[in-house]
This record gives structure tokens, sequence and C-alpha cells, in this order.
């Protein structure tokens, strides 16, 4: 015989993720055009402020060119138009069309060396270039990806995506241990850092980032299989020994409960959830510290009397 008890239950949570830097961002050009010059491959190492690729230029300065005409066209305009006014022979009106062209053409000549300017990708920050999407020659759009890179000083996270049940079961800072292959599965100690707002609108599930401590045998991409350990829930669970339930279905099974007074055992039909190395968890159908047979179930019979011999508990 067993005694039904009630412990409180510490969630631990397992999942399969990806490693990745915590920040990555790619790198384009704002203006479309021929690249004529792409210095870094997957893999290297770059600095702040680094020179990574860089655009034909020959349309971008007659562009710059252009806008600087125009501008001197401008203010040529407006100074005499300026001297024409104080001298009574134009309107107000035409000197303010003037100046209106003026303030046009400084904002062609700030939008062309603007796109002069960012005719290069520099190196936003010390990294690691994860990707080389484009190669010298290639006629790229504006905006198009052309590198991806990795703040190396953002650190190495598992990315873990999880059931919104077990999401909700997870707060910041909890502790996780991973395991990589890549890495032989030494443990590593990490926690969560991050819990997704909202879920994956194609999968539903939510993703988790485990911050993972400092070590030059990381690389993004790795897989990584995450033990995350929750905050110990405040309700108690029941649990009774495996042996203790039969007949189980669709979360339902069958226990023989004994009654103290006349031994006898009585038949009752449990609610049963996850099952643990502790045993099942029972949600319904038997309270704490009742009896239930844990042998020979097979053999009773609703009403039979027993001779207990022990109770584990």
């Amino acid at each position: 015989m067993a005694s039904v008890g009630a412990e409180e239950q510490t969630a631990i949570i397992r999942g399969v993720g990806t490693v990745s830097l915590r920040r990555e961002a790619s790198l384009g050009f704002t203006s479309a055009g021929r690249i004529v010059r792409l210095n870094v491959n997957e893999g290297d190492t770059v600095r702040q402020g680094q020179v990574l690729a860089a655009l034909d230029t020959t349309t971008v300065a007659a562009d710059l060119n252009r806008a600087r005409a125009e501008r001197e066209r401008a203010a040529a305009e407006f100074r005499r138009s300026t001297n024409l006014m104080a001298q009574g022979w134009i309107t107000r009106p035409r000197l303010e069309n003037a100046q209106a062209s003026l303030q046009a053409a400084d904002a062609s000549v700030s939008a062309a060396r603007f796109q002069a300017t960012n005719a290069t990708i520099l190196a936003p920050g010390s990294g690691i270039v994860l990707a080389r999407l484009a190669e010298p020659g290639q006629v790229v759009a504006a905006g198009t990806p052309v590198l991806v890179i990795g703040e190396a000083a953002s650190g190495y996270v598992l990315r873990v995506p999880l059931s919104d049940r077990d999401a909700a079961r997870l707060t910041e800072g909890v502790p996780a241990t991973v395991t990589l292959a890549a890495m032989d599965n030494q443990p590593l100690t990490g926690r969560v850092i991050e819990i997704a707002g909202r879920g994956d609108r194609a999968t539903g599930t939510f993703a988790v980032e485990i911050a993972l401590p400092a070590d030059a045998r990381l690389r993004s991409g790795q897989i990584g299989e995450a033990v995350i350990t929750a905050a110990t829930q405040t309700q108690t669970a029941l649990t009774v020994p495996a042996a203790a339930i039969f007949a189980a279905r669709a979360g339902e099974g069958f226990v023989y409960v004994v009654d103290r007074a006349n031994k006898r055992v009585r038949l009752r039909r449990v609610t049963i959830a996850d099952a643990t190395d502790r045993g099942i968890v029972v949600t319904g159908g038997l309270s704490r510290g009742e009896l239930i047979a844990t042998s020979r179930v097979d053999r009773l019979k609703d009403g039979q009397v027993i001779a207990p011999i022990g109770v584990a508990r």
C-alpha cells in the first residue's frame, strides 16, 4: 500500500535551440549600384569603422556634381532677386519663388552627399562576419543585404523555441544548463535573459534567449540542448506510485482505495497528468493521506478484504 502524498513540483523545461550572437545586423547600401569592392569573407573579424564594401561611385559622384551646380544657379538667382526686390523691380512672390528654389537645391545637395557618403559600408562595431550575401561586380538594389555582422561584445546566446505553456512558466533570470555536441556535451551554465513577447506566427512557439558564458569554441549556428529550471510552483501535486494506476487511458485511470476501518478496497476513477520519476501526478479523484493498493492490483476486486502489509510514503 501507499499513502497519497502531496509535494511542491519544480518545473524542468527542455528544449533544443541554435547558438547565435545576441545582436546580429544585416548591412546594405542606401542606394542602388554595382559593387566594386567586398573586403571581407565569412568568419573574418572586423573592427569598428572598417570599410567592408564599396559601390562604383561614378553615378553617385555625377549626381552630387549635378546637385551642386543646380545649387549654385539657384543661389545666384536668389541674390539677383534680392537686389531687384530692394530696387522695386520685382514683386515679393518672385523673390519667395527664388528662395524656395534655393532651399530645394540645398536639399538635393544634402541627399546626393548622403548617397555618396553611404556608397561604402562601414563596420558598426567590432564583430564577426557571419554571412557574405553578394560578390564584386553584382548590381544590388538599395537596401539589399550584402553582409551580416555579429557584434562580438553582445555575447553568445542559445535561442530556444518553446510552447506557450512552457514559456509562461519562465521568468527572466532563471538558471539553465546547456550542452552542445560541438563542445563534447560539456555542460555550460546560463540564464534566461529574454522571453519573446509574442509567439511566432508560423509555429506558435515563443523564442527564449539563454545567455551563454564566454567560450572561444562557441560559433553561430551550433545546435544545443537546454534544461531550464523554472520557479518552484506554489501549488502542490498529488503523486502516487505508477504501479497503483491501471487501465489508464486519455488522462484517466483507476486505483483501489483502501478503507482503513474495514480493510476493504474500493475501485475509484481518477484523473492523471504527467509521469515523473517520483510517480504519476493525480489531478482529481484522490485526497492527500488516503491509502491505495500498489501491488497485485490486477487480482483485486471492488469490495475485497485485504491484509495490508505496509504503507509506502
